[in-house]
């Protein structure tokens, strides 16, 4: 707390750095984030804008392995633009263009979504927030 005189106030000031045990700090049961598989929500699903409904027989093979690969990644492998190995390769798009009927529903601290092309039969539109990967919609063409 802050006194008038813009001080900090003696029993702020005296705030012991020992207060948690080492035990209770640190634990090998806390996972970083990065460390985590991402998982799916469809809470800001845009079904206006999907095309899911188009998609053939191979098209929604396609998309079912790739949300697959997606659902066992680690957060970390997620972001990058490499398609090698065990990374998903992602394309950050913002709130402009042909874009931008993609964030209308969107909260507005929303300012990138990541566009992940499957095997060149559609696409996946969506968003991070921790390791919990935001659908927005699927399409078919690109943008």
């Amino acid at each position: 707390m802050l006194e008038s005189s813009g001080r900090i106030s003696g029993d702020v000031a005296e705030l012991k750095l020992d207060l948690l045990s080492p035990e209770v700090a640190i634990s090998d049961e806390i996972k970083e984030y990065e460390n985590k598989e991402v998982v799916f929500s469809f809470s800001p699903y845009n079904q206006n804008q999907c095309e899911i409904h188009t998609l053939q027989k191979p098209d929604a093979k396609k998309l079912t392995k790739e949300l697959k690969n997606i659902s066992k990644t680690l957060l970390r492998h997620f972001k990058n633009q490499g398609s090698g190995g065990s990374n998903i390769a992602c394309k950050p798009i913002h709130n402009s263009g042909s874009y931008t009927v993609l964030f209308e529903s969107l909260p507005p601290d929303i300012d990138e979504i990541l566009e992940i092309d499957y095997s060149g039969s559609g696409r996946i539109f969506g968003f991070l927030i921790d390791n919990i990967f935001n659908i927005v919609t699927i399409g078919k063409k690109h943008r």
